[in-house]
């Protein structure tokens, strides 16, 4: 389908990159059309959070366990939101004492979002890392490990270490969390639904 496609849609440059490697697709086929983040994601009044929030899949791939590693490292919980994929590393997360909420209704997670003390996000692999977008336009410090999508989305408005680095990350995000915070709110400006809605129209334009 890829190949046969007149244009195909990426959300990020690095997954652009992915389809050109992988796929041999040309680039002048492929349009990046980043995701946008939800008004209902924005700062609020519940001052500097007690907890680590991770906002994910429970799988393998996202190292859940690190985060719990970061946010115990520096006494703090970590509250989990996502799907359990794997049921075996939700138990482990249970048992390293995070709290492991599953699916959230949207407004729940914005208030985790603006409650968290930080986002982290320790993904070997990601698209794009909305989870990103949402904790910044919420106010949020993020820590993540280097992947290319995480570094392209969140640009100098992120603390990145790799996981065995994380609880120092997490600590330097919470001392600089005031610079943190304004280069966050700045970049997820960068990142709206009208935006990619424009882009994406622009592509069926020009196809049509």
């Amino acid at each position: 389908s890829v190949r046969r496609a007149a244009r195909v849609l990426a959300i990020s440059e690095r997954t652009k990159r992915d389809l050109v490697e992988l796929y041999g697709v040309a680039e002048d086929r492929i349009v990046v059309t980043p995701l946008g983040v939800d008004p209902a994601f924005r700062p609020g009044n519940e001052g500097r959070g007690t907890y680590v929030l991770f906002v994910g899949a429970i799988q393998q791939r996202k190292d859940p366990l690190a985060a719990a590693a970061a946010a115990a490292a520096n006494g703090l919980r970590l509250v989990v939101v996502g799907p359990e994929k794997d049921a075996r590393l939700a138990h482990e997360l249970r048992v390293a004492g995070a709290d492991v909420r599953g699916y959230v209704p949207k407004a729940e997670l914005a208030q985790l979002y603006r409650g968290a003390a930080v986002l982290v996000l320790p993904s070997r692999y990601e698209g794009f890392g909305l989870p990103v977008v949402e904790a910044m336009a919420s106010g949020t410090p993020v820590v993540a490990a280097p992947d290319e999508a995480l570094r392209e989305v969140a640009g100098d408005a992120a603390v990145f270490a790799e996981p065995a680095e994380l609880g120092r990350a997490v600590q330097a995000a919470l001392d600089d969390r005031e610079r943190l915070v304004a280069a966050g709110l700045e970049r997820a400006r960068l990142y709206t639904w009208d935006e990619t809605a424009r882009r994406t129209l622009e592509v069926y334009r020009e196809l049509l």
